[in-house]
């Protein structure tokens, strides 16, 4: 839901128009996975690749998992979510009531069904995501500067497909992220670890 702005400032407020460096994320090649609401207490503390080895290791609500590769990843924002038009609003104009839940979507190609099999225990867990990306860059949301992922929804591990002689074999995956969390989208730093991480 949009939040309504009642009542209004005295101006509206300023927005940076000057340069700014651009964002760019490029390819989303891995994901990680740990309980809703964990976090890591400073950006600084979650490029060093030691808090992940703990976190991997762990054997508590703070135990995070990297997934294997993903293929053709993509996050689509939601749609506005609107009512009226025609008679039911004035000017026949539609009202804005908020935006549906971003969709990401990729193919796991070629895993084990054992190893996809423990991805889908996932589904059954209330998840943040982390984004690795192809330098080894992690998409994460910024919380009053702590380190937290995005809050998974609806998370689904696709059956094996076997598409035949043009297209490898595969696992798809999918979920949703809530309206408007990505407006928290920070990139880390690159670093040296975060694609070549293991589950232990």
């Amino acid at each position: 839901m949009i939040t309504i702005c009642c009542p209004l400032p005295t101006a509206i407020e300023s927005i940076l128009t000057e340069e700014t460096c651009p964002i760019n994320f490029g390819q989303i090649q891995k994901l990680v996975f740990w309980r809703h609401g964990q976090s890591i207490a400073s950006v600084a503390t979650a490029i060093i690749e030691a808090t992940w080895t703990t976190l991997l290791a762990a054997e508590d609500d703070t135990k995070a998992i990297v997934t294997p590769f993903t293929s053709g990843a993509s996050l689509t924002p939601g749609e506005a979510r609107s009512y009226g038009g025609g008679n039911d609003t004035l000017d026949g104009i539609e009202l804005i009531i908020g935006s549906e839940p971003a969709m990401f979507t990729a193919r796991f190609l070629q895993y084990p069904p054992s190893t996809v099999a423990l991805l889908k225990d996932l589904m059954c867990e209330d998840l943040d995501v982390i984004f690795i990306n192809e330098n080894g860059q992690l998409g994460y949301r910024d919380i009053s500067d702590v380190f937290y992922g995005f809050h998974v929804k609806g998370l689904f591990i696709g059956d094996l497909s076997l598409p035949g002689y043009a297209e490898p074999s595969g696992n798809t995956i999918s979920f949703k992220i809530p309206s408007s969390e990505m407006d928290g989208f920070e990139i880390s730093d690159s670093t040296d670890f975060a694609l070549t991480m293991l589950n232990s």
